[in-house]
């Protein structure tokens, strides 16, 4: 597990030495931060969607990753999800001339205890975006986490207003390599699991039914919601996998939150 998951630690620390500095770094610099005023600049802090920076919400999937035991005691279920928390902010400049920040995400799936997020789960990632226009984001997040397995990934992230202040979209595609995860619960002898890849691809929509101004402060309380619908994919060896009941194959969900 140390050998595998050094790259991407190493990865990490130049990720975050590239991105994140002083503004005397860049101080003769052009930037596209440049052309807008104080206040643009402080709505560029939002890190979901372009007026967002919070989202509480339940996703369902009309299946299961994880292969349960089905009998008497134990009938077949008709789907598997999670009540999810996620938040990004984005208050650092970058030397690209956009913003940096923070992701964190955390979820408790549903059967408890039982689904394939492994009842619990959490991510935390660096963010750097260096498309900081008004209306138009492009980010990129390096971080790791665990639900049925700790995992590191990459995520890019693209985000549009669609209607200024009330309707945004963004698409997001999370990567995990199957090198940069470990499946919990598996051999006895530590961490020497082969993980499972897993590639997800996010499309969400944001409607605001009060205008956004761009004001951190004076947005927090206008609750928008938040539309969702994921694919995922999950790669790996399958009679590894069969040993602690992961089923690879493809999979959709779809969620339903309030954004803030």
């Amino acid at each position: 597990m140390r050998l595998r998951t050094r790259p991407l630690a190493a990865a990490s620390i130049l990720f975050a030495a590239l991105a994140l500095a002083p503004e005397a770094a860049r101080a003769d610099d052009w930037s596209p931060r440049d052309e807008y005023s104080s206040d643009d600049l402080a709505a560029q802090r939002y890190g979901l969607g372009t007026t967002h920076f919070a989202s509480v919400g339940i996703v369902y999937m009309p299946g299961s990753i994880v292969d349960f035991e089905e009998d008497e005691q134990n009938p077949p279920i008709s789907g598997t999800g999670y009540f999810t928390v996620a938040a990004a902010v984005l208050p650092l400049p970058t030397l690209f001339g956009g913003m940096g920040g923070m992701e964190a995400d955390f979820s408790i799936g549903f059967p408890a205890f039982k689904s394939y997020f492994g009842g619990f789960g959490a991510n935390l990632g660096l963010v750097v975006q260096p498309i900081s226009f008004q209306h138009l984001r492009a980010s990129l997040a390096v971080g790791g986490g665990f639900n049925a397995h700790g995992y590191g990934y990459v995520k890019p992230r693209v985000a549009f207003t669609i209607v200024p202040g009330y309707i945004d979209a963004e698409a997001t595609y999370r990567w995990i390599p199957a090198t940069a995860s470990n499946i919990f619960g598996g051999k006895s002898d530590g961490l020497e699991d082969e993980g499972f890849g897993e590639h997800k691809l996010r499309a969400s929509l944001f409607v605001s039914f009060r205008p956004k101004t761009g004001d951190l402060e004076e947005d927090f309380g206008k609750v928008g919601v938040h539309l969702f619908y994921e694919y995922t994919r999950v790669s790996g060896d399958e009679e590894e996998l069969a040993r602690v009941r992961i089923r690879p194959g493809d999979y959709m969900s779809f969620g339903l939150a309030a954004a803030l």
